[in-house]
């Protein structure tokens, strides 16, 4: 039901914005950018880039057409470009808690994971309850091995958004790479009582239960357990598979 609503949506925009408009008509920077998040909604990307620079020819300071160009643009891998237009953004509207989140993505894609994280913290400035900065600066601190810093920005995000299993299996791993076993139990048990039919997290809970002792875990058995960043990003990817 919903692909058919952004059909008839896209069909709409196309057919109907350049009839409306008349032969001898320019259209809006507004028409502009209704086309490009109607190409963008259909993975039409390049063409949704072309609408979106449209739009900012006829309006440059259209904070909305620079935050979904930089967002286009991140789709086609074209992070420099799409860190201009972030730019951009933040730059004519400072208080836009969206273009901080969406600077900081594209810095994350460069691999600038301080200017990334800064970015956040001024989206979360702005809007503290924005869950998806608290979980995107998580894994960048994680990216750097700063695990206590990954911890407090995931524990954050459960915090304002209970009901996310990814959030909770994300703090589950932050605990299990450090260690903190009984933590990250926990954190694992609370993202299958969310989402019940998460095989994967089920397997790497009981996994945990088998092997936790009362006592230290020597060397050999701690780097058994999540001892690389390739865990978490398998895990990631099976998430949302």
């Amino acid at each position: 039901m919903k692909n058919t609503l952004l059909l008839i949506t896209f069909l709409s925009l196309v057919v109907f914005i350049p009839v409306a408009i008349g032969d001898n008509e320019e259209m809006t920077a507004d028409e502009h950018y209704l086309m490009g998040n109607a190409y963008s909604s259909f993975g039409k990307f390049e063409n949704a880039t072309i609408e979106y620079r449209e739009a900012l020819a006829l309006k440059p300071d259209y904070t909305d057409a620079w935050n979904n160009l930089g967002i286009a643009l991140n789709r086609q891998g074209k992070y420099d470009e799409a860190l201009m237009a972030s730019n951009n953004a933040t730059r004519i509207s400072p208080d836009d808690a969206d273009a901080w989140y969406n600077r900081g993505y594209t810095l994350g894609m460069l691999k600038r994971y301080d200017e990334e994280i800064d970015s956040y913290r001024q989206a979360l400035s702005i809007k503290p309850n924005f869950s998806s900065a608290w979980e995107n600066m998580g894994v960048a601190y994680f990216d750097q091995g700063k695990y206590d810093e990954a911890i407090a920005a995931f524990t954050n995000e459960t915090s304002y958004e209970p009901d996310n299993h990814v959030a909770w299996y994300y703090l589950g791993t932050v605990y299990e790479k450090t260690e903190q076993y009984s933590d990250a139990i926990a954190a694992f048990e609370k993202a299958v009582e969310i989402s019940p039919n998460l095989t994967m997290v089920q397997d790497r809970l009981e996994s945990l239960k088998e092997n936790i002792t009362l006592s230290k875990p020597t060397h050999s058995e701690s780097s058994k357990t999540g001892s690389d960043n390739s865990s978490f990003i398998s895990g990631i990817m099976d998430l949302f598979s």
